[in-house]
C-alpha cells in the first residue's frame, strides 16, 4: 500500500511481543462519517475504545464495524530489537512513505516520553526528502477517533492467530523488519 495524497493518517504502536507500528490512511472526506461510526461504539461514559481493555466478544464486533470503514491500514513490524530501535526505524518508515505520497496529516497518538524524539525524527525525514508540506502532531486518544482503528489492528497483530485474521480487510500492507 502506498499513501495517497492529501490523506490524512492515524498513527498508533503496540510493544507486546514484537514492535509494531500502525498508521490508518484515509481520504479527508472520509474522516468525519469513519469518526461518527466509530464514535456510535462507544459504550456510556466510554471516552475511547482502547482494544486491551475490551472483552473478546466486543473486539469482534469493534473490528466487524471497523472492517467496513473506508481506510487503508499499514502495519510496520520489528521483532528481536529494542523499542528505543524499533520505534524510530518504524517510524522513519513511515513518515517517509508518507512525505513521498504528498500525506495532509500525520496524527499519532500522543506518548509525551516519545513526542519530542517523534517529532525531532518526524522533521529530519521532511528535511531528507526535501517537503515541508505535511503536517504532523501528536494527540490524545479520545480526539481522533480513527487512532483506535491503528490501536486496534497493533493489538491484533501482538496478539496474533486469528486476531490477524479478523483484521486482513483493513490491512493493506505489511512490512516486517528483523
Amino acid at each position: 500500500m502506498t499513501f495517497r495524497p492529501a490523506d490524512r493518517v492515524y498513527v498508533d504502536e503496540s510493544k507486546a511481543r514484537g514492535y509494531y507500528v500502525v498508521a490508518t490512511a484515509t481520504t479527508v472526506g472520509d474522516v468525519q462519517a469513519s469518526e461518527r461510526a466509530l464514535r456510535d461504539l462507544l459504550k456510556p461514559g466510554q471516552r475511547r475504545i482502547h482494544f486491551k481493555s475490551e472483552s473478546d466478544s466486543r473486539r469482534r464486533q469493534i473490528l466487524s464495524r471497523m472492517c467496513a470503514l473506508e481506510v487503508r491500514v499499514l502495519v510496520w513490524a520489528v521483532k528481536q530489537r529494542p523499542d528505543k530501535e524499533a520505534r524510530p526505524l518504524s517510524l522513519d518508515a513511515l513518515a517517509e512513505a508518507a512525505v513521498r505520497a504528498g500525506v495532509a496529516q500525520l496524527i499519532i497518538e500522543r506518548d509525551e516520553s516519545l513526542e519530542r524524539a517523534d517529532r525531532r525524527l518526524i522533521a529530519d525525514t521532511i528535511r531528507r526528502a526535501g517537503s515541508s508540506e505535511m503536517q504532523y502532531r501528536h494527540v490524545a486518544p479520545h480526539e481522533h477517533p480513527l487512532l483506535w482503528v491503528s490501536d486496534a489492528v497493533a493489538w491484533c497483530y501482538s496478539n496474533g492467530g486469528d486476531w490477524i485474521r479478523r483484521v486482513e480487510a483493513l490491512v493493506e500492507s505489511r512490512v516486517t523488519r528483523l
